[in-house]
C-alpha cells in the first residue's frame, strides 16, 4: 500500500481554497490535505509545527510571494516538496522558481488527475513540469555551439564584453533581480516606490537587449558586470 502524501495549500482565493478542500476529500487515500492558507507566513509557522511532504504554492500572494516563500522553505524544511500551482506563465517566474528549488510546476486549470500525478511524482524525487510551459523551459536552454559530442558546449570561451553603460542603482537593481527580488521588494530595499522599481527595470532590460528579467540577470552574470 502506497503512503497517503500530506499536503498543505498556499491559495489567496477563497473559492479555489474551498474548490481543493473538495477535490482532494475525494482521494483521501493517497492526499491528506492537512491545511489552507491564505499567505505564505501562515504555512511557514503551521510547517514549524507540523511538517507535511508537499506544498502546493501559489505565487501572487499578499505580503511574502510564493518565490521567496519556496526559497524558505527549501532553506528550513529540505525534506518538503513544493509545487508551484499558479497562473503565472512568465518564463522568469517559471525558471526563478526551478532555480530556487520547486520540485513541480503546474497551472491552474491543470485537470484534478494530472495535479495528482504531479504531485506523486514530485514527492517522489522527480521534477514535474506542466506540459503547456515545457516550451517556454526549451527557449531558455542555452544552444550548443557545435554538434562535436566533445564539444557541444564551448566552456570558458571569453566573450567580449558589451559596451552597455550602467549606472551604481543600475547594479544595485541587477543584483536584486538576479535574487529575485520583486518590484515591490527592489522599491523597498532602494526605497522608492514600486512603480519606479518597475520602470528602472524596463530600462535596464532594455539597456541590455533582453525581454525578460531572467535574461537581463544571465547577461549580467555572463558579462562579469556586477
Amino acid at each position: 500500500m502506497e503512503k497517503v502524501i500530506s499536503v498543505y495549500i498556499v491559495e489567496d482565493d477563497k473559492l479555489a481554497r474551498t474548490t481543493y478542500k473538495h477535490l482532494f476529500s475525494q482521494v483521501s487515500d493517497e492526499i491528506n490535505l492537512l491545511g489552507c492558507f491564505e499567505t505564505a507566513e501562515e504555512c511557514l509557522a503551521q510547517l514549524e509545527r507540523k511538517p507535511a511532504d508537499i506544498v502546493l504554492m501559489d505565487i501572487g500572494l499578499p505580503h511574502m510571494n510564493g518565490i521567496e516563500a519556496t526559497k524558505l522553505i527549501k532553506k528550513q524544511f529540505p525534506n518538503t516538496k513544493v509545487l508551484m500551482l499558479t497562473s503565472h506563465e512568465r518564463s522568469e517566474e517559471i525558471c526563478a522558481s526551478i532555480t530556487i528549488g520547486a520540485n513541480a510546476y503546474a497551472i491552474k486549470d491543470i485537470p484534478f488527475p494530472s495535479l495528482i500525478t504531479a504531485i506523486k511524482s514530485a514527492t517522489s524525487g522527480v521534477v514535474w513540469i506542466d506540459p503547456r510551459i515545457a516550451d517556454i523551459i526549451v527557449d531558455l536552454l542555452p544552444k550548443p555551439e557545435s554538434t562535436d559530442l566533445d564539444n557541444l558546449y564551448v566552456k570558458n570561451k571569453p566573450k567580449k564584453k558589451p559596451d552597455i553603460k550602467l549606472s551604481d542603482q543600475d547594479i544595485e537593481i541587477l543584483k536584486l533581480i538576479h535574487n529575485a527580488k520583486t518590484n515591490r521588494q527592489i522599491g523597498e530595499t532602494l526605497h522608492i516606490s514600486p512603480h519606479t522599481a518597475k520602470s528602472h527595470v524596463s530600462k535596464i532590460l532594455r539597456k541590455l537587449s533582453v525581454t525578460a528579467r531572467l535574461e537581463a540577470a544571465i547577461k549580467a552574470k555572463e558579462y562579469n558586470l556586477f
